[in-house]
């Protein structure tokens, strides 16, 4: 887009048989699917809020969910699993008539977008894994398993989980890029619930790259 150009942005609730998801769409192209972390019951989304624009811009189709639970997304009874938002973000393929996208996951949503691309195979075009859980869960019978193109990345002063966990997911990930930020080069929490809008160009300069790529 030119700059300065107006990205509009829409609104819609997918029914899934987790119950209803609320997603934010912005721009045209290729589609990026961006998953929110363990953020507070009334965020979600919001999470990503100064990647999205920024992302169709450069020519795809950011779409942001609520997962059950978070933001404007269904209430159901209960914390949901990440066994039933793995198997929610699949559905959604269906749901909004998406063949293929790319992932990506911020904490707990990097868990879930890496369990996505799977148990998906060719659905997931790529994955991006910011600070992600699940280090401790990529044992030897998971090695090797996935072959989407995949980035990883982390901050060097990450506290709440440590950058050597960024190590763990790209040994078992064949051919995964790793990007740590250094100490000062942006928000040093990647791993809290804001991170990736606090983050802002500094992170957009490494995702939207390789997104294009």
């Amino acid at each position: 887009m030119d700059d300065g150009a107006f990205c509009f942005m829409d609104a819609r609730e997918i029914h899934t048989s987790y119950g209803m998801v609320r997603a934010k769409i912005v721009g045209v192209g290729q589609t990026v699917i961006f998953i929110h972390g363990r953020v507070p019951p009334l965020a979600g989304w919001q999470s990503w809020a100064s990647t999205l624009e920024p992302v169709a811009e450069a020519g795809s189709r950011a779409v942001a969910v609520d997962l059950p639970g978070y933001g404007e997304a269904a209430r159901p009874e209960g914390a949901i699993s990440t066994e039933s938002a793995v198997d929610c973000v699949l559905e959604l393929f269906d749901r909004m008539s998406i063949h293929r996208a790319a992932l990506v996951g911020h904490n707990w949503g990097g868990l879930i977008a890496w369990r996505a691309a799977l148990l998906g195979k060719n659905r997931v075009t790529k994955l991006v894994l910011i600070a992600a859980e699940g280090a401790e869960q990529m044992g030897r019978d998971l090695r090797g398993e996935s072959q989407t193109p995949t980035l990883i990345v982390w901050a060097e002063e990450d506290s709440y989980l440590p950058a050597s966990h960024a190590q763990v997911f790209a040994n078992a990930i064949p051919g995964a890029r790793k990007h740590i930020f250094a100490r000062g080069e942006s928000q040093p929490k990647l791993g809290s619930a804001e991170a990736p809008q606090l983050a802002g160009k500094p992170f957009n300069d490494v995702l939207i790259p390789f997104l294009k790529e």
